[in-house]
């Protein structure tokens, strides 16, 4: 099992609904037919879990040719365009879509702001880009347990905790999606969710 099929397991485990769901819920607001776009969208899970509960137009991208691979494999996604990216440049026209979304995947990058540069200039008027991650903080309690489940596959959760915890951290403090908004003078929002064990950020390109 290579990284990329690891990543489709762990995409699949239960617990990880949980942990994606609060971005189909930042989302609902969007036009019926919305463009959507995410961005590491890896094997490909949100846009399932996308295709199945809205109404919007999905499209992935990824800069591993084999996370694709994965994402294709999900019958749900045969006619789903998926796109290879080059890092920092997002290969669409400027205004192509109404979201970009990002899952665990800014707080992994060195530099944001060029990417989300290329964000802003891809979003439509009244675009929204959708950022998850996780915060390294909250506790793994009964009622968290009881959320996801006592399955198997579940033992991934542990793992991931583990191995985002400290970068989880580290890009709460920095405030860089808050700081971008100020910039562009836009709308920035925070939740907290997934009982605290991580955050869903958004900012609203109201021009």
């Amino acid at each position: 099992m290579n990284m990329a099929q690891f990543f489709h397991y762990v995409q699949d485990a239960p617990w990880y609904f949980h942990f994606l769901y609060p971005v189909l819920q930042i989302l609902q607001p969007l036009p019926e037919n919305a463009k959507v776009l995410d961005v590491g969208t890896g094997a490909g899970k949100l846009l399932e879990l996308g295709k199945s509960q809205t109404s919007f137009q999905w499209e992935g991208a990824d800069t591993d040719k084999e996370m694709l691979v994965e994402a294709r494999k999900r019958k749900t996604l045969r006619d789903t365009p998926l796109h290879s990216l080059n890092p920092d440049v997002l290969p669409f026209e400027n205004a192509s879509f109404d979201a970009v979304t990002f899952c665990s995947v800014l707080f992994l990058i060195p530099n944001p702001p060029p990417l989300l540069e290329e964000t802003a200039r891809i979003l439509r008027p009244n675009g929204r880009l959708v950022a998850l991650t996780p915060t390294g903080e909250g506790h793994v309690t009964s009622e968290v347990i009881s959320q996801i489940g006592v399955q198997p596959r579940n033992w991934t959760f542990f793992l991931w905790r583990q191995m985002t915890s400290g970068n989880g951290r580290t890009w709460a403090q920095k405030g860089t999606l808050a700081e971008f908004a100020r910039q562009k003078n836009a709308a920035y929002n925070k939740q907290i969710v997934f009982n605290g064990l991580a955050a869903v950020e958004w900012i609203q390109f109201d021009y």
